[in-house]
């Protein structure tokens, strides 16, 4: 079995193929964002995020499909193992040494201060964001503070999408097509630059969040691709991306509590 999934790792993606795996991720979620939400919004009356946060939702979900599918195609057995082993979830590999250890994990702390540094403009990098044309810039952006209303107070079912966002936003989403469809397939075209090139497509991804495409594909895509990549383990990326969730999460229980 081991031997198996080896040489399928092996069997490295064609230029077109990664490009065409990027399109399906992508380009459903600039659709669903800006062009299903708008009208759901018009047909429903309902707020524009809530939509938004469904409507991705159901992108991520699209995506966790789109990986199954691509296993299956690659010939590999559509059970956990696989998914497992595609996504490299394992004990961190020390780069020098070889051995391994889940306490490599703590490895992932100073990349999560680094992705706080950016997100908070503690670390003055260069506004690549800005170059964003008008037009992009004028799209809606959907923004969780809208959800501070005092309609949201007590309002548990807000934790029902976030569930969703959670699992297959940092574990079967995002993460599984990224980091395990994309990663492993990499090296055979852009060699030991694979975890950069798939930070980039990671970023470029972002087609519902364009005001922020530039900077997630430069910065964010470095944050979660190499470390995963130095400790040949994707639990890296999952914590590291996955604090924002529990930060979002404290957001969410401060409005339904009306602690903010």
């Amino acid at each position: 079995m081991t031997s198996q999934h080896s040489i399928r790792l092996d069997n490295q993606y064609s230029l077109r193929k990664i490009l065409t795996i990027w399109a399906l991720s992508a380009i459903p979620m600039g659709v669903l964002a800006f062009v299903v939400t708008p009208r759901v919004v018009v047909i429903t009356n309902w707020s524009p995020l809530i939509v938004y946060w469904i409507a991705v939702n159901f992108g991520l979900v699209w995506q966790f499909i789109l990986s199954l599918i691509i296993l299956k195609f690659d010939g590999d057995k559509l059970n956990w193992r696989t998914v497992v082993t595609r996504m490299k979830y394992q004990r961190p590999v020390n780069p020098k040494t070889g051995t391994s250890s889940y306490w490599l994990l703590l490895w992932a702390i100073p990349f999560i201060l680094l992705s706080a540094a950016v997100q908070l403009g503690v670390l003055n990098l260069p506004d690549v964001d800005s170059l964003m044309t008008p037009i992009i810039k004028s799209l809606p952006q959907y923004d969780m503070s809208s959800l501070s209303a005092t309609e949201y107070k007590g309002a548990w079912w807000i934790l029902v999408p976030f569930i969703i966002t959670s699992v297959f936003n940092y574990f079967l989403g995002e993460e599984f097509i990224y980091w395990g469809i994309l990663l492993p397939k990499m090296k055979g075209f852009f060699g030991k630059w694979d975890w950069f090139f798939t930070g980039v497509l990671f970023g470029f991804y972002h087609l519902h969040k364009p005001q922020i495409i530039l900077s997630t594909a430069l910065y964010f895509g470095f944050i979660f691709a190499f470390p995963s990549k130095l400790f040949k383990s994707n639990w890296m990326a999952v914590i590291i991306h996955g604090m924002e969730g529990i930060l979002a999460l404290i957001v969410l229980l401060g409005i339904i509590l009306e602690l903010s």
